[in-house]
């Protein structure tokens, strides 16, 4: 029993190749190669058309098969051997499926939806409400907040060295300058609880805190359209975290001083539109493809479960009796 494999779907003899036919033969030459195939006298008119129509290519198998009657159960065995001496290449490719930014932006909500409610229990933000989360949480969480805040702008700025049209790029650098020095707001937030201006700097991040942090800095290095994605995620207007976060401030007696420049900065984001950022942003790509799509998915998808895994390592944290806070390694 013999076995063929069709190695192609839309072959075609490579640019290189030239042919002449000789009556009895056909030759192929491939830059310093030459291929003589002799041509059966029952099959000849139709071994020189497949050959013919292999030169300009754009035939399918089936079609190749449909067209050469005589020759309609050897295509798939003349290509593999034309193919093994490098002759063939594929010319069929699938068609991209490439949107327009501003669609796929609005798939990409869809997806984030959908990946959310994957996790639906948030424990940082279930513990505000039934009102389980004790002082240090509540602290952990400003502390947490604030790597994120103060390396925004570093984490942003190679996003701006790219060729962006003057819109993107005007998006971004007053986005850049609207998130310059709003650590000052976090610090003076936890001064109010003992957490002293020199410490700042040597406060070490929870994991998932650090891996989020690397995640944008690499996208904005790296991937703008999932930078451009994922700042939604962290300026996106929250009116029931921030209402259920002061509630539990007040309720475990933290001063005013703490919780309300955390508000504060929640607000400044509100008027600015920050929410709207990477709606804004996707708008001016004209066309994004389907592996871009792809890879921005990805990336978004797995920013969402850090943020919830992030949730998960402030409350076992700082809710754990005996841990250190602030998070400082001598």
């Amino acid at each position: 029993m013999t076995v063929t494999t069709n190695f192609f779907q839309q072959p075609r003899l490579r640019e290189a190749v030239t042919m002449q036919a000789n009556g009895e033969s056909c030759v192929l030459r491939y830059r310093d190669e030459e291929y003589e195939i002799e041509l059966a006298p029952e099959t000849r008119d139709d071994s020189v058309r497949m050959l013919e129509m292999l030169l300009r290519g754009g035939k399918s198998m089936d079609e190749l098969s449909n067209e050469l009657p005589s020759l309609s159960h050897e295509v798939g065995r003349v290509c593999r051997d034309l193919d093994r001496f490098g002759l063939l290449t594929e010319t069929f490719h699938n068609p991209l499926e490439a949107k327009r930014g501003a669609q796929f932006y609005r798939e990409l909500q869809r997806f984030i939806a959908r990946v959310r409610q994957k996790f639906s229990t948030r424990s940082f933000y279930q513990g505000l409400v039934d009102g389980t989360l004790g002082r240090e949480p509540l602290i952990g969480y400003a502390l947490e907040y604030y790597h994120i805040v103060r390396m925004c702008p570093g984490l942003l700025a190679p996003a701006l060295a790219y060729h962006e049209s003057r819109t993107t790029l005007r998006i971004l650098q007053d986005f850049f300058a609207s998130e310059l020095n709003h650590d000052r707001l976090i610090e003076r937030s936890l001064a109010a609880v003992g957490v002293e201006r020199k410490d700042l700097d040597r406060l070490v991040p929870l994991p998932m805190t650090f891996t989020i942090c690397s995640s944008l800095g690499v996208y904005a290095r790296q991937h703008p359209p999932s930078f451009k994605a994922a700042l939604f995620l962290f300026e996106e207007v929250s009116d029931e975290f921030h209402a259920a976060y002061k509630k539990r401030c007040v309720e475990v007696g933290l001063p005013e001083a703490f919780y309300k420049p955390i508000l504060d900065h929640a607000s400044i984001n509100d008027d600015g539109d920050h929410g709207q950022i990477s709606e804004a942003l996707f708008a001016e790509i004209p066309c994004i493809s389907e592996e871009e799509q792809k890879a921005v998915m990805r990336h978004i998808g797995i920013l969402v479960e850090s943020i919830v895994l992030m949730d998960g390592q402030i409350v076992d944290y700082y809710g754990k009796p005996g841990s250190v806070i602030p998070r400082i390694w001598d």
